[in-house]
């Protein structure tokens, strides 16, 4: 009886402020965290590998 109690509410509430916003696309770590690639500094051999793998294996997304 409250859960349905709780979604009236929940339900009431969405027509004055409206649906709650999903999460934004993920575009990787904020700038000046320690994973960040930097720019000027050139994946290694090992690095560009990996990369090819993770690609070949996501496919198309």
């Amino acid at each position: 009886m409250l859960r349905g109690f709780w979604r009236c509410l929940a339900l009431y509430g969405t027509f004055y402020i409206g649906p709650l916003p999903g999460p934004g696309p993920l575009t990787g770590p904020a700038p000046g965290h320690p994973e960040r690639l930097c720019a000027d500094v050139p994946l290694s051999p090992l690095e560009r590998r990996l990369g090819r793998d993770l690609k070949r294996d996501l496919g198309p997304v």
